[in-house]
C-alpha cells in the first residue's frame, strides 16, 4: 500500500490546530483544578469543627483538678497523716531481727551493746506513757488541721480561676469595643485631614486627632496583652491550649445579692477555713507544750530479748549453766526526777503556745476587717458602675443628638465620628467598673465561704 504524501501548505493549518487544542486542553485542565482547589479549600473551611468556647463551670473544674496549689495541700495533708500515724505506732511492738555472729576471744564482751549471737531477736513498745498520749493529741489535731488547709486552696483555685475567666470575658468585650472606637477614631483623622486641606480645620485639630486615635491603640495594645497573659494563665491551670480558652459570658452565674446590712464580718470568722486552720494550730501547740511538760512523768515501755549463743564464743567456759536459747522480757519502768533540759523545753512549747493564741487572734480580726471593707467597698463599687454607665447612655444620647443634626444639615460626619468615639470610651469605661465590682464580690464571698456554692452550684 502505498502512502499518499501530505502538501506543505497544509502544514502550517494542521500546526496551529494541534497547539489550539493543546492549549484548549491545558486551559480546561487548569480551571478543573482551581475548582478542584477552590471546592476543597471552601470544603475545609465548612467541614472543620469550629471551637466551641469554654464554660465556666467546665474552666473552674478544669483548674481544681489540674491545680498544682491543691496537689500540695493533698500531699500535705497526706504527710500530716502519717506523721500521726508515727507517733500513734510507738504504741505497737517494734521488731527487730538481726544477727550479732563475731569472734571473741576471752571473756565473750558486747558488741554494740549487745553479746556476740548467732540469732538475736528485740521488741519494744510504749505501755504507760502521759507524754506520748498529748503528742499523739497534737498530731492528731494537726493531720485534722489540715483538712482546712486543702479546703482553702480549694477556694484560692477557684478565686483564681473566677477572676481570670471574668477579666478575660470583660477584656473581650473591651476589646470589640475598643475596636469599633479605633475604627472611628481613623475616621475622624481622615475626616479631619480632610477638613485640613480644604481649609476648615487648622493643624492643631488634626494632631488632636492624631493623639485620639492613638490612645486607642495604646489601650488596645494593653488590653490585647491582658488578654493574652489571661489565657496563658488560664491554659496553665485548666490544662488547655491558649487558643482553647474563648469565654463564654453567658454561662458565667449571677452574683448574689449583697445586703450591707448583713453582719458578714462575724460570717467570714465563723466560715473562713484560714480562721478555723489557724485555732487548730493554736489547739495543737496547747496539747504539745502540755506533753512537753509530762515528759518529766513516769513511763513504762515493754520490752524483750532474745538471742542464740553459740557455744564458739566461750559462754560455755565463763557461764556456769549455759544454754543456747536465752530469753528476756519484762517491763522498763524509768522516773525522770531531774531533767532541766526537758524544763527549757516546756518552756519553749509554753511560748510557741502563746504565740499560736496570738496568731489565731490576728487572723480572726483580719478576716473580719477585710470583710468589712469589702462589704463595705461594694457600695462604692457599685456607684462608680452606675455613673459609668450613666455617662455611657449620656453619651450614647449625644450620638444620637449628632445623628439628628446630620439628617437636618447642621452637623457633620466628624462630629458623628468624634460621638461615637466618646460613646466607645464610655463603654469601656463601664465594663471596667463592672469587673471592679466583680473582682470585690468574689472575694467576699470567698471569705464568706459561698464562694464554692457559687461557682459549682449544687444539682
Amino acid at each position: 500500500m502505498k502512502l499518499r504524501s501530505i502538501p506543505r501548505s497544509t502544514l502550517p493549518t494542521l500546526r496551529c490546530c494541534s497547539l489550539s487544542r493543546v492549549h484548549r486542553f491545558v486551559t480546561l485542565f487548569a480551571l478543573v483544578c482551581a475548582s478542584l482547589s477552590l471546592s476543597g479549600i471552601l470544603w475545609a473551611a465548612d467541614g472543620a469543627p469550629a471551637a466551641e468556647p469554654l464554660r465556666f463551670r467546665t474552666a473552674v473544674d478544669l483548674a481544681l483538678q489540674h491545680s498544682g496549689v491543691m496537689g500540695i495541700a493533698t500531699v500535705n495533708q497526706w504527710r500530716s497523716q502519717k506523721a500521726y500515724q508515727e507517733v500513734r505506732n510507738h504504741w505497737l511492738p517494734q521488731l527487730t531481727v538481726g544477727s550479732g555472729l563475731g569472734y571473741s576471744y576471752g571473756f565473750p564482751l558486747t558488741l554494740e551493746g549487745s553479746a556476740p549471737a548467732v540469732a538475736n531477736f528485740t521488741s519494744q513498745q510504749s505501755l504507760f506513757n502521759l507524754s506520748l498520749r498529748e503528742f499523739l493529741k497534737a498530731a492528731k489535731i494537726d493531720w485534722k488541721a489540715t483538712s482546712f488547709d486543702v479546703q482553702d486552696k480549694r477556694e484560692e483555685v477557684i478565686l483564681d480561676a473566677a477572676l481570670s475567666y471574668a477579666q478575660l470575658v470583660n477584656l473581650t468585650g473591651k476589646l470589640a469595643t475598643l475596636a469599633e472606637a479605633q475604627s472611628a477614631a481613623e475616621k475622624a483623622q481622615f475626616m479631619t485631614e480632610q477638613r485640613l486641606k480644604e481649609g476648615v480645620d487648622s493643624k492643631l485639630d488634626v494632631t488632636k486627632s492624631q493623639l485620639a486615635a492613638a490612645r486607642i491603640r495604646l489601650r488596645i495594645a494593653d488590653a490585647q496583652g491582658q488578654a493574652d497573659v489571661l489565657r496563658e494563665h488560664l491554659a496553665k491551670l485548666t490544662g488547655l491550649t491558649p487558643a482553647e480558652i474563648q469565654p463564654d459570658p453567658e454561662s458565667m452565674p449571677q452574683l448574689p445579692f449583697i445586703s450591707q446590712e448583713d453582719n458578714l464580718a462575724a460570717r467570714a470568722v465563723a466560715n473562713s477555713p484560714v480562721v478555723k486552720l489557724a485555732d487548730q494550730k493554736s489547739e495543737a501547740a496547747a496539747a504539745r507544750a502540755k506533753g512537753e511538760h509530762r515528759a518529766t512523768l513516769p513511763y513504762a515501755d515493754l520490752a524483750s530479748q532474745y538471742a542464740y549463743l553459740a557455744r564458739f564464743n566461750g559462754y560455755d567456759q565463763y557461764f556456769i549453766k549455759y544454754t543456747s536459747n536465752n530469753l528476756a522480757a519484762g517491763l522498763n519502768i524509768k522516773f525522770p526526777f531531774f531533767n532541766p533540759v526537758q524544763k527549757a523545753r516546756a518552756a519553749q512549747a509554753d511560748a510557741d503556745t502563746i504565740v499560736a493564741h496570738k496568731q489565731a487572734d490576728l487572723t480572726r480580726n483580719q478576716v473580719g476587717e477585710n470583710a468589712l471593707k469589702l462589704q463595705r467597698s461594694l457600695r462604692q463599687l457599685q456607684a462608680a458602675r452606675d455613673v459609668a454607665k450613666l455617662e455611657w447612655q449620656v453619651s450614647q444620647g449625644d450620638l444620637d443628638a449628632t445623628q439628628a443634626r446630620i439628617q437636618t444639615g447642621v452637623g457633620s460626619s466628624r462630629d458623628a465620628q468624634i460621638a461615637q468615639l466618646e460613646v466607645n470610651d464610655k463603654y469601656a469605661a463601664y465594663l471596667d467598673a463592672e469587673f471592679e465590682l466583680t473582682r470585690a464580690a468574689l472575694q467576699l464571698l470567698r471569705l464568706t465561704g459561698e464562694l464554692e456554692n457559687w461557682a459549682i452550684p449544687s444539682p
